[in-house]
């Protein structure tokens, strides 16, 4: 199949240029100044090539058409069924081969204590009681975690390397985020935002994109079920409090 990529074939164009400049140049006409125009153009070649591999398959447009269609599904499905409970976001150690967030079906006013792997299934059962039932389902954030280069560690500092990482390099979402991190609250603030946050049912539940990105990531790091206590934004940023659960 032949690649479309514009800048695989600019890449090409250029690399084949260069170095029948450069040979020409230094073997041929023994010009300095047309070997290093040769050269440049190598260069250039290599820098459009990598940038190639890191274009994705997909235009931004279908990506945010995919990703506003699942948001869409799973907000009808819990404004359905009438869930107002927080959702639970878990490791993968706890939710099968990525991180997932769990929603509860029964509110009671405690938190369920979730210490085994769930059942990778829609509805699934979390304890002993014919109630204790909840939906496992996937998030932006669990696609999130799946960008990162490494498992952040456990730390503050390691929490908000990956977080700059990912909102300011790899998605360009952000300017960048700080991380304080006390006993079992973690506190995050994202600078300059530029990701429409909307208002949807399911964001009483799931809480806004960027909220279930950093706990998605926060899960995965602690290796613990985290849930999202707050979140706001107000002068350019946005603020999202995380509470690690035992």
């Amino acid at each position: 199949m032949v690649n479309k990529n514009p800048y695989t074939w600019s890449g090409l164009g250029l690399l084949i240029a260069g170095v029948l400049v450069s040979l020409s140049a230094y073997a041929v006409f023994h010009l300095t100044w047309l070997t290093a125009l040769g050269i440049s153009l190598l260069i250039i070649s290599v820098i459009l090539l990598a940038l190639s591999k890191a274009v994705p398959e997909l235009p931004p447009e279908v990506c945010a058409l995919l990703l506003e269609t699942g948001v869409d599904n799973i907000a009808a499905l819990i404004e359905e069924l009438g869930v107002r409970t927080r959702a639970i976001y878990l490791p993968s150690s706890l939710s099968g081969d990525r991180p997932r967030a769990f929603i509860p079906l029964r509110h009671n006013g405690t938190q369920p204590k979730i210490t085994a792997t769930l059942p990778q299934r829609l509805i699934t059962r979390y304890g002993t009681d014919p109630e204790d039932v909840g939906l496992l389902v996937a998030t932006i954030g669990s696609a999130a975690v799946g960008l990162l280069e490494s498992k952040p560690a456990a730390t503050g500092e390691s929490l908000e390397e990956s977080l700059n990482a990912l909102f300011a390099g790899r998605l360009g979402i952000a300017d960048g985020a700080s991380v304080i991190c006390r006993e079992n609250v973690i506190d995050i603030e994202i600078r300059k935002p530029r990701m429409k946050n909307g208002a949807a049912w399911s964001h009483r539940c799931l809480g806004r994109p960027l909220a279930s990105m950093v706990a998605s990531i926060a899960a995965e790091a602690w290796d613990r079920p985290v849930t999202i206590r707050r979140e706001e934004q107000s002068n350019g940023k946005y603020r999202v409090a995380l509470e690690v659960l035992g």
